[in-house]
């Protein structure tokens, strides 16, 4: 199958590149994109999109043209037959995570072990969820659908300069489970992961972090902080919140630091975040629900997932699935919560 995909549909930015490559690869389309990211204020590729592209064309063995910054036009064509392992290098601070989950797409229906080994990026950085909210969220909510993905961190990146070295297993499945997340039960216990680099240690952020953050919600429940320490080649910061409920699920937040922002008000900021969630009556937060809609788009079980606010991402991804997959998706509106049913048989 041959299709034009205009990339300015929904949100309009990087990932519909990422997940549209990653799903044609998987399903063998031959695939232009026109229109990337053409309302930014720096349009086209980024170097983050282009080696998310470059994972996938090692894996797949598709055909790339037009990959290259600020290109507005690609094309993917099925070509010859891909590899089991990818190695990309970011050399901004964008984002491991993202270029990680163009791979766990592309992995669903391939059922195979793939590994992903990337040097650069951010670990912690803007725009994108941490790592240790992938790991202990996203990776999480995988593991119902009997999809294991291991991760290790031999060196943490943060915002501005990156320079991470992250190593990713998508272990082999044979079938790969529905989702019924509507209920979540009350909430159990609060894992905080505030994660510094080794030059901040002295200063005691890390732990100001936390403190920033149990001094506004005052937790009730069994609150375990993991504070860390790192390499890394530029100074910065990270404050991941994880929920664990009573339902097995579990839901998240995170927050970065920054220059000029106290590590006090960093906690504060994640508060907010952590209250818009745990106010709602979800079982899945808006950051995991765009991120399974594809793989729950690509398996043969109706599934259904309740979730505290529908993102301009998630709608992006709803599309991207109809387009690429048989998935019939629907929203409805439930007292503080939307319920999102993927349907596919």
């Amino acid at each position: 199958m041959k299709f034009e995909l205009d990339c300015s549909l929904g949100e309009g930015g990087g990932s519909i590149v990422r997940i549209s490559v990653a799903l044609a690869a998987a399903t063998r389309f031959s695939l232009k994109l026109v229109n990337i990211r053409a309302k930014r204020s720096n349009p086209g590729l980024r170097t983050q999109h282009i080696e998310a592209i470059n994972a996938i064309q090692q894996l797949s063995g598709i055909s790339v043209r037009g990959s290259k910054i600020g290109s507005q036009i690609l094309t993917i064509e099925p070509e010859k037959q891909g590899a089991n392992s990818a190695s990309v290098n970011i050399s901004t601070a964008g984002s491991v995570a993202l270029v990680a989950q163009a791979v766990m797409f592309y992995s669903i229906p391939q059922k195979q072990t793939f590994t992903l080994s990337v040097k650069g990026g951010a670990t912690h950085g803007k725009w994108a969820p941490s790592i240790d909210y992938i790991k202990n969220v996203t990776h999480s909510l995988l593991r119902k659908m009997n999809k294991s993905i291991e991760v290790r961190v031999d060196q943490c990146g943060f915002f501005p300069q990156g320079g991470s070295n992250c190593h990713f297993t998508f272990a082999e499945h044979q079938s790969l489970n529905s989702l019924n997340l509507i209920e979540r039960g009350s909430l159990e216990k609060i894992d905080i992961y505030s994660t510094a680099s080794k030059n901040l240690e002295n200063r005691k952020v890390a732990e100001r972090q936390v403190k920033g953050f149990v001094d506004k919600i005052k937790p009730i429940v069994d609150t375990i902080s993991h504070v860390d320490y790192v390499n890394s080649v530029c100074p910065g910061t990270g404050l991941t919140i994880v929920n664990e409920y009573s339902s097995g699920t579990k839901m998240g937040c995170f927050v970065p630091g920054e220059r000029k922002i106290s590590a006090e008000y960093v906690g504060e900021l994640c508060s907010k975040k952590w209250k818009e969630i745990e106010n709602s009556s979800a079982s899945v937060d808006q950051y995991a629900a765009d991120q399974l809609i594809i793989p729950l788009s690509l398996i043969e079980e109706n599934s259904v997932i309740s979730t505290n606010t529908i993102t301009n991402h998630t709608r992006t991804n709803i599309e991207l699935a109809k387009k690429f997959t048989q998935a019939n998706i629907r929203i409805n509106k439930r007292p503080r919560c939307y319920i999102i049913e993927i349907k596919t048989n």
